[in-house]
């Protein structure tokens, strides 16, 4: 006998399962026969067609996907993080900010179920900044705000961030600007920026120095530029004269004079701009250290070739006092030449008497003396100033003061160096000699 057909046994139902209602795809009807027919085609080698795999794309599928989050996060739906500063929070999605910031990739890869984070050290307007990029690759940037937003993407580590904030700051540089943007710059590691706005800063010099932000610099930005050999300015006098300004805008300056002059250099300019034009100013006669720049440079052309040749020997007459009935006293330098006729050089800087005068290199030194009349010739007015007459350009230049006062002492010069013996000062007659040397523009005892 066959045996008996086993009736397979139903199923049970769960009556829950049972009261979902289907969902019918009205709009999606499937004609299965049509598929085969279609996939025989593709299969069938020669009686059908070839095709290959291509990528489609549609263009706007991240905005649109970005735009949705944006919507989802301002109606607070799916957001899974809470993100604080001091006085405001903000909900958002952890897959957008870990997709954008090193920050948060690291912090939610350590804890994924974090659910709050406090940036208590973040402002509220740089971190809207943040989180409005992170949403959307959109930002509005001003100068007013930009530093927020870059305190922000540098703490949140948003590179791409950064770089967009960069690319405005250089758009941006301006001389109004130049100084915030390069202090912004050198705060947050912008080297970028930092490079163009130093460009900018050293092509625009000129214009630069003459607003207030130029003014207001610290020490070290200004001997910074000057120390620059690419800074573009129409001469090394312009450097000196935009240095000068500096200082004289704050008294409390004064301390940095030598160490900033001495980015200028005074090597270059013509010893005669360097008589009109450095040697006026009272910083370069008073500071012993700027005064020695000064006189390196003009040492500098009265190098060997620089030195006058030829010239002719004539008598030259020194201040002085005219006659012996006048008490006032001469500036005057004058020279008899060939002919006989007395002609007037540049006077010297001060009026004197019973002062040295000795010529040595072509050039002329004046030296001590009394700057007063002293009727009863006690010697109470005797100087110790040193000026050198350069017959080239017709000019004066201060030089090292002696260490003591003389007058109606002996000067003589001697391989190139200056020696001042004996005389007297109010204190009474002097033994003492000291040597000029003039490369070092000082007097050493003997």
């Amino acid at each position: 006998m066959a045996p008996k057909k086993k009736t397979p046994k139903k199923p049970k139902v769960d009556k829950e399962a049972a009261s979902i209602t289907p969902v019918t795809l009205e709009d999606a009807l499937l004609d299965v026969e049509q598929l085969n027919h279609l996939n025989s085609l593709y299969d069938s080698g020669s009686n059908g067609f070839h095709c290959t795999a291509t990528e489609v794309e549609a263009p706007q599928h991240g905005a649109s996907l970005l735009e949705g989050m944006n919507q989802m996060r301002q109606k607070r739906f799916l957001c899974d993080l809470t993100v604080a500063t001091k006085t405001k929070s903000f909900e958002v999605h952890k897959p957008v900010l870990a997709s954008c910031s090193e920050f948060f990739y690291r912090l939610l890869q350590r804890d994924p179920h974090l659910h709050r984070v406090e940036l208590h050290d973040l402002s509220p307007l740089g971190l809207t900044s943040v989180i409005t990029y992170a949403y959307s690759g959109k930002l509005s940037l001003s100068l007013y705000t930009i530093g927020s937003t870059i305190a922000a993407a540098t703490r949140l580590q948003v590179p791409t961030l950064l770089n967009v904030c960069s690319d405005f700051l250089v758009r941006e540089v301006a001389v109004e600007s130049c100084v915030y943007i390069a202090n912004l710059s050198a705060t947050y590691g912008l080297n970028r920026v930092k490079d163009a706005t130093r460009k900018f800063i050293r092509e625009n010099f000129l214009e630069f120095s003459e607003t207030d932000q130029f003014m207001k610099l610290p020490f070290d930005q200004i001997n910074e530029l000057l120390m620059d050999d690419g800074l573009q300015i129409p001469s090394e006098v312009a450097a000196f004269q935009i240095a000068v300004k500096w200082l004289e805008f704050d008294p409390k300056r004064v301390r940095y004079a030598a160490d900033l002059l001495s980015n200028i250099r005074f090597g270059t300019i013509s010893a005669p701009d360097l008589v009109n034009h450095v040697q006026p100013v009272p910083r370069m006669m008073q500071d012993p250290r700027c005064h020695k720049l000064l006189v390196d440079a003009m040492n500098y052309h009265l190098s060997r070739r620089t030195r006058i040749r030829g010239g002719q020997r004539v008598l030259v007459t020194v201040g002085g006092r005219p006659a012996l009935t006048e008490k006032a006293l001469s500036r005057d330098i004058s020279y008899r030449d060939a002919e006989g006729n007395w002609n007037k050089l540049t006077e010297m800087p001060a009026k004197s008497f019973n002062q040295c005068v000795v010529v040595m290199d072509g050039f002329i030194y004046v030296a001590g003396g009394e700057d007063q009349n002293d009727a009863r010739n006690q010697a109470k007015h005797a100087v110790s100033s040193l000026n050198r007459y350069d017959p080239r350009f017709n000019t004066w230049l201060h030089l090292a003061s002696m260490q003591h006062r003389r007058t109606h002492f002996s000067l003589s010069a001697c391989d190139g160096l200056l020696y001042a013996v004996g005389g007297r000062n109010a204190e009474g007659p002097l033994a003492s000699v000291e040597c000029y040397v003039p490369t070092a523009n000082s007097w050493q005892s003997k």
